[in-house]
């Protein structure tokens, strides 16, 4: 599980406003197990009162075994000869390299630095106030996922993760509490798939019909 966790500026300090979420996973058996940078390209505009400008946010990453990461990255110098890696070791040695010799592989494992710019929100996107890129969770599932793998998302805000689902040929499974969220999430997809359905689980009525009948549930109680 990979989770961005930004931090929020209360009472003259930055703090990490999920850290009561945290601890609860923690709780459950979920371990700390990673720290990475989500580079977001320009900083944000604004006076940050004698701050630099944002430019990132922390991407939290938490499991309870690990698992190798898929090798998603291409390798600037693919199928050159090894050379050696030139690293030394915890004592201070440039140990033997493994590899001297060999081609250098053609894709190698992502590293600890998201390089994606952040999202300019557009049109229905608007709509939401933090809509993220569908490129960080889209990289993240190639990373930790094969095709056809469920992906849970606890917090689905606008979609993003269900965009990067299906670009990416995962199954998500998402939460989102705020109706409204919920209506923008299935809006921002009707927009991107307008041929693909969308359908009640339960009894697989068409989108319309649910948000009509739920309208006029709402009409009659007040």
């Amino acid at each position: 599980m990979l989770v961005n966790l930004g931090l929020i500026h209360r009472e003259g300090e930055w703090q990490p406003y999920w850290q009561g979420w945290l601890d609860w996973m923690r709780g459950q058996g979920w371990r700390r197990f990673g720290l990475y940078a989500w580079d977001q390209g320009p900083g944000l505009p604004g006076d940050w009162n004698g701050h630099l400008a944002p430019a990132f946010e922390l991407v939290f990453h938490l499991n309870r075994e690990a698992r190798q990461a898929n090798k998603i990255v291409p390798c600037k110098w693919a199928g050159t000869p090894n050379k050696g890696s030139g690293l030394r070791a915890a004592d201070g040695e440039v140990k033997a390299y493994t590899h001297i010799g060999l081609p250098v592989q053609e894709m190698r494992i992502p590293d600890s630095v998201l390089r994606i710019t952040r999202h300019k929100g557009r049109g229905i996107e608007t709509e939401h106030p933090a809509v993220f890129p569908v490129a960080p969770p889209e990289f993240l599932m190639r990373a930790y996922t094969d095709e056809g793998d469920a992906v849970f998302e606890p917090f689905g805000g606008s979609g993003t993760t269900i965009l990067a689902g299906q670009r990416t040929r995962r199954r998500v499974r998402a939460i989102e509490l705020a109706p409204a969220y919920v209506d923008l999430a299935i809006a921002r997809w009707r927009t991107l798939h307008p041929d693909l359905p969308v359908t009640l689980a339960v009894d697989c009525r068409d989108y319309d019909a649910v948000a009509a009948a739920r309208a006029e549930a709402m009409a009659d109680a007040a």
